[in-house]
């Protein structure tokens, strides 16, 4: 995979330098170099370009001038050279890949496009094999004229259903994005649907065949027994039915209590509840936990943690017939939904142009991290795709705490580190801690029987250190505090 690349800086060396780490590199070729910004517009509305190298200070028009007036530059990456770092914040919230500080190393060069290979990868699924599929389902619709698009049960299928032509093209283990190709389906406007069924599926591997039982609440044993609890209105006695079975007459109940002999259920007595007793630790209780066993990769958890899929049946929309005949590019867009979460590298960037900012003015601030100690106990029980949804749900809690000038990245999925700009330690520990209480609220207040076990560590920005070094050393901190 060769990745076409365009070059924008009004500097001739520069775009001479930079051609020739190009022209080197064994996934980049030069798809043309422009001066200036009515150059580059010009190009990259009329050529295919995958990678555009795009210098911020130019004479005509800022390099932000060219992003703005370009239309659609998605999914075309952009790293931005320029021989200032002071743009980097401005620069990523256009969703830039990278930003390279002239000048810049050949490692630093090879790092920003290790970094555009991975995103592009990505993308290369998703159009190489997604839209692929798709299309080919679009046409399987079409030249059989299928009214309804429907999904047919089957024991060999994961999720319980396949739909024809999609199902088969997709590997077993990730058969559950059929239904995830056909949602992008409806949303682009190639298909209407109507809602057929809903069904769980493990939250782990998203497979369908589950064991549901009754559990222990005390020890999570299925080993239990149920017994109908009587209530004897003459003498109140409530117990379990086997307290009422006389041996000498067993097809007769005998109250324990006063010894008569119960005739009419709702007149001498009623069936008010169930009683369980395990069979393990001989707790007895009325309420079991309902647990479901998948019953391929093993997990066991709460039917509350189970994920809910909607059965539907589509139909094809005028748009979906001509996508089908090739006369609309199916362009669906599959992505990481945790990459903007999940970002170390760019928090280590930030970071860096944190200390560089120090170096020219005075000011404070202040970088922090949590471990959430525990949290792994909450993944186990909620499975993959709901642990993901819990990171969103903190991410976003702590996002709106801080401000916009300030940033927070997961470093793993229980690692957070935030950076805290011009402010000391002193005056952001009050906003950490509060921080830390919100997320620990979040998900005690979330998770019955649950306390989470937060440790956090503080450290002022320093200049004498590089910003790998200073996340190092909050991390190591970190491991030695728990």
């Amino acid at each position: 995979m060769k990745l076409n690349s365009l070059i924008i800086d009004d500097d001739a060396s520069f775009r001479v330098l930079l051609r020739k780490m190009v022209e080197k590199h064994d996934s980049l070729t030069i798809g043309g170099m422009a001066e200036n910004g009515e150059q580059a517009m010009e190009m990259l509305n009329s050529k295919n370009i995958d990678l555009v190298f795009l210098d911020v200070q130019m004479p005509d028009m800022s390099g932000f001038d060219v992003l703005d007036a370009v239309k659609n530059i998605d999914p075309t990456q952009v790293i931005i050279t320029s021989g200032s770092s002071a743009h980097g914040i401005k620069a990523f919230d256009y969703g830039i890949t990278d930003y390279l500080v002239k000048p810049f190393t050949q490692e630093r060069f090879e790092e920003a496009i290790n970094r555009v290979l991975r995103n592009a990868e990505r993308n290369q699924y998703t159009t190489t094999l997604i839209n692929q599929i798709l299309g080919k389902v679009l046409l399987y619709i079409h030249t059989r004229d299928f009214q309804d698009f429907r999904p047919i049960p089957s024991r060999e299928s994961k999720l319980g259903y396949l739909y024809p032509m999609l199902t088969s093209n997709l590997d077993f283990r990730r058969e559950e994005k059929a239904l995830d190709i056909l949602d992008m389906a409806e949303q682009e406007g190639f298909l209407t649907s109507t809602y057929i069924d809903s069904f769980y599926t493990c939250n782990n591997c998203y497979n369908s065949y589950l064991l549901f039982r009754e559990t222990c609440p005390s020890c999570q044993s299925a080993d239990v027994e149920s017994e109908e609890q009587i209530h004897h209105f003459p003498c109140a006695y409530v117990g379990p039915i086997s307290d009422f079975q006389s041996s000498s007459n067993p097809n007769a109940l005998e109250c324990p209590k006063c010894e008569r002999i119960l005739k009419h259920i709702g007149v001498d007595y009623d069936k008010p509840s169930i009683v369980f007793t395990c069979n393990r630790c001989d707790h007895i209780f009325q309420d079991p936990v309902v647990k479901a066993k998948c019953n391929v990769c093993s997990s066991d958890m709460n039917v509350e943690s189970l994920l809910k899929k909607n059965l539907k049946s589509y139909q094809l929309t005028s748009l979906g017939r001509d996508a089908a005949l090739g006369k609309v590019i199916i362009d669906l867009n599959e992505f990481d939904d945790m990459v903007d979460v999940i970002d170390k590298e760019y928090f280590q960037r930030l970071l860096s142009k944190e200390i560089e900012r120090k170096k020219e003015a005075t000011f404070d601030s202040t970088i922090a991290s949590f471990q959430l100690e525990n949290i792994s106990e909450i993944y186990e029980q909620i499975g993959n795709q709901n642990s993901k949804k819990l990171v969103r749900e903190i991410f976003e809690l702590v996002n709106s705490e801080i401000n916009r000038s300030d940033e927070v990245v997961f470093q793993s999925m229980v690692t957070i580190w935030l950076l805290v700009t011009e402010k000391g330690v002193s005056e952001a520990t009050p906003v950490i801690k509060r921080i830390e209480q919100r997320i620990k609220d979040l998900v005690d207040d979330n998770y019955s029987n649950f306390s989470l076990s937060i440790s956090k560590n503080i450290k002022p920005v320093v200049t004498t250190k590089t910003a790998s070094e200073q996340l190092q050393e909050l991390n190591a901190t970190l491991r030695d505090i728990s």
